[in-house]
């Protein structure tokens, strides 16, 4: 991964900080997307940088189609000069209840984010990579319970 960079949304906690620490420590420069913790994102950033790696982190929500998209070309130019190598979809979000009490709201919000802020990331993220460009979708298997 020397000489390369990555984009790992939802970065600042849980499996996207441990997977930009893990590129990090491959030799991968890394930018994270984080929406509300600033602090988890610059120690995940500090972490990375402390690899011996450049870090960036980026307030994105990647339930609001111009932040899941901007945040591409953002993490981009930070990084590499316009260019990224990889990008992990990992920021998700869900909401657990009984489903009667389920809004249409929390749907729409879980598709923002799970669904069309993938899409756009991986739309603009395949428009900046050359050979060898990676796009990973980190999912889960919450909703087989």
């Amino acid at each position: 991964m020397n000489g390369r960079t990555a984009l790992v949304t939802g970065g600042s906690r849980g499996i996207g900080a441990a997977t930009a620490l893990r590129l990090a420590r491959a030799g991968a420069d890394v930018a994270i997307t984080y929406v509300t913790d600033r602090e988890a994102a610059e120690d995940v950033v500090r972490k990375v940088e402390a690899a011996g790696r450049r870090g960036v982190a980026l307030r994105a929500d990647s339930g609001d189609a111009a932040e899941a998209a901007d945040a591409v070309p953002r993490a981009a130019d930070a990084l590499g000069g316009g260019r990224l190598d990889m990008l992990v979809n990992n920021a998700g979000v869900g909401v657990v209840g009984p489903l009667e009490e389920l809004t249409a709201a929390d749907v729409d919000r879980v598709l923002a984010v799970n669904v069309r802020g993938v899409f756009l990331a991986s739309r603009a993220a395949a428009a900046r990579m050359g050979p060898g460009g990676r796009i990973v979708t980190i999912g889960s298997c919450l909703t087989q319970r």
